[in-house]
């Protein structure tokens, strides 16, 4: 007998029952397979998609020239040596501070007298204006209270001062009238100033226009304590200022 083998029209061997059920159970494999990587295919290209993303930054700026966010200056300086040379303006932010000269006058002062210091203060260069105060007035600490920095000579001594008070009528014979108090006649010399005064700021980045001051100290007539004799005393002036207009 001849044993003929059955083919399908493909021309493959014809498949029985239990083929079909194999081959149907790879078929879904394949098309779980199929389907599992179209998913992971379908990740990858959302992470593609996230690789176009596009970002704008912006920083912080100050008006339509380009400037930054910033500060000015806002400083003053002093010169207590008259004539008051260009080169003798300084920066004195710390106490004891700049040496206000009251002549050799004021190393031996007798009852009744009094002597004069006069020195300027201005808005340094590249300064915005500044509101100025005599803002503390007090003996200094260095050196330490004694003979050398007594506090009885201190309580003794009186003050006056004017803003707009120029060096050549700082003194004894010199005319007050014209400046505006600071400090007023026969004052503790704890006293502050009675009102602020303006540094108007320079031009084109130069330091501001000067302002006179002159201080007065007097060893009031009539004093009589013998034990202030011998001392010598270190008052201290704080000026402060703020911006201005």
């Amino acid at each position: 007998m001849d044993c003929k083998i059955p083919y399908t029209f493909f021309g493959g061997p014809k498949m029985n029952d239990r083929d079909t059920t194999a081959f149907d159970s790879r078929r879904k494999d394949k098309v779980r397979a199929l389907l599992a990587g179209g998913l992971v295919l379908g990740i990858g290209a959302a992470y593609t998609l996230a690789a176009w993303t596009d970002n704008e930054w912006v920083f912080g700026g100050a008006g339509p020239d380009d400037n930054n966010p910033g500060t000015k200056v806002y400083a003053m300086e002093q010169n207590t040596v008259a004539p008051f040379a260009a080169g003798t303006w300084t920066d004195e932010p710390e106490a004891n501070g700049g040496y206000l000269d009251f002549t050799v006058q004021a190393a031996s002062l007798l009852p009744g007298d009094t002597v004069y210091a006069p020195f300027q203060l201005r808005a340094k260069a590249g300064s915005e204006a500044l509101t100025v105060s005599l803002a503390e007035a007090r003996q200094a600490t260095v050196p330490a209270v004694g003979d050398a920095n007594s506090t009885a000579l201190y309580e003794a001594l009186t003050v006056q001062a004017w803003v707009n008070v120029g060096a050549a009528d700082c003194s004894d014979g010199g005319d007050q009238t014209g400046g505006e108090v600071l400090v007023a006649a026969a004052s503790d010399l704890d006293t502050v100033g009675a009102a602020p005064f303006d540094l108007l700021a320079g031009a084109a980045g130069a330091a501001g226009a000067p302002v006179d001051l002159c201080f007065a100290l007097t060893l009031p007539a009539g004093t009589s304590d013998v034990t202030l004799q011998g001392k010598n005393v270190i008052p201290l002036w704080r000026f402060t200022s703020v911006v201005g207009s």
